[in-house]
């Protein structure tokens, strides 16, 4: 009782000028104050090893967390000597084998706690800085993200403008200088309408894939009716901008294959394939689009006689900007679009492909209400 009043007194006059004083309060000048404090209260105690040895112990622990580590072992190292120095004062002390050995181990058993609180601290300081460091990092790749999308999807619409009207004065162009152009001019015209399109599908997979990673992209889910032929001119054609002259051929069975979906998104997974099918295969290659109807879904196949994908990238191709190292060219965002808006459907979207013997992708689509017989 002696010895804590004395330490219990101690504590509350610190209080008293953390408050009072706030400016010269400091832990480590505190920490640096306690050592003589708890040393004074072990001499008061008159007993070695006894209840007041542990306040040695939990002064060590405490300035682990404040000082620095070289600090920590000092103080350990101090708190050590101040016990070395008291305990063989103290009344109870005898200079027995059997007092020195347990002294011995009491200095002992104090360096080890001061060793392992230092080196605790210390790791759970790293692992502070490098979390902190993580976050600080997410943080600004998250606004950098955020400014990426915002940017594509500020020029993606501001482009949509400059480009409609080029598409519409082409057109004007065309209707009203058809019978005069000579076929260079003809040639030149029919370039620019396609790369006109060409861009047009660049802009459209930008703006889909800032949509798809918002999670702001809605579906217009309705049974698509049949489309009207009309007449296409060459430069109506947004997959020969390259000018290669792959034609695709349609193999359709006669029964209608009809699916429940957004006919716009719908339509840019089949541009997407053919348009994939184009960019990656030599001039001359046949691309055949094919339909077939199962008892749950019906499913589209893009066939080509290219050159064909190594089976360790048949999955890879539909990752963002995954790009064939033999075929470097397009944004490598096609196939990405094309299977996340297929998911957003419901369906599936797979290929199949040997090197030298081309490659088939295959989208599946549950079957509208009435849809195609198998």
């Amino acid at each position: 009782m002696g010895a804590a009043l004395p330490f219990a007194g101690y504590n509350g006059l610190c209080q008293w000028l953390e408050v009072s004083w706030p400016t010269l309060h400091s832990f480590a000048r505190q920490a640096t104050l306690d050592l003589p404090t708890i040393g004074l209260v072990y001499v008061l105690s008159a007993q070695p090893g006894g209840a007041p040895f542990v306040l040695v112990i939990l002064a060590v622990v405490c300035v682990a967390v404040i000082l620095s580590p070289r600090g920590t072992l000092l103080y350990t190292a101090a708190a050590a000597v101040m016990v070395a120095a008291i305990e063989p004062t103290l009344p109870l002390w005898s200079s027995t084998a059997g007092h020195v050995r347990e002294l011995g181990a009491r200095i002992i058993g104090l360096l080890v706690v001061g060793i392992g609180a230092t080196v605790l601290a210390r790791h759970l300081t790293l692992e502070q800085a490098a979390a902190r460091a993580n976050r600080d990092e997410a943080e600004r790749l998250t606004e950098l993200d955020q400014l990426r999308v915002a940017f594509v999807a500020t020029i993606s619409h501001d482009l949509q403008t400059p480009l409609a009207a080029t598409r519409v004065c082409l057109g004007l162009l065309d209707a009203s200088a058809a019978d005069r152009l000579q076929p260079e001019e003809r040639e030149l015209l029919d370039s620019a309408r396609r790369n006109n399109q060409h861009l047009g599908l660049l802009i459209d997979d930008l703006l889909a894939l800032n949509q798809l990673e918002a999670g702001t992209l809605r579906l217009d889910r309705q049974c698509p009716r049949p489309a009207r032929r009309r007449r296409r001119r060459p430069g109506d054609d947004p997959l020969a901008a390259g000018g290669q002259g792959t034609a695709p051929r349609g193999r359709l069975p006669a029964t209608p294959l009809t699916v429940m979906g957004d006919a716009r998104r719908l339509g840019q997974v089949i541009v997407n394939l053919l348009a994939n099918a184009h960019r990656h295969t030599p001039p001359g290659t046949r691309v055949v689009i094919s339909g077939r109807a199962t008892p749950a879904e019906m499913v589209l196949t893009v066939r080509d006689n290219g050159p064909g994908i190594a089976p360790e990238d048949l999955e890879t191709i539909f990752r963002r900007f995954h790009r064939l190292a033999a075929h470097g060219e397009g944004s490598g965002l096609g196939l990405a679009i094309t299977r996340e808006l297929v998911e957003l459907h419901g369906g599936r979207i797979w290929a199949e492909s040997k090197p030298g013997q081309g490659s088939v992708f295959h989208v599946a689509l549950a079957k509208a209400a009435g849809g195609g017989a198998p």
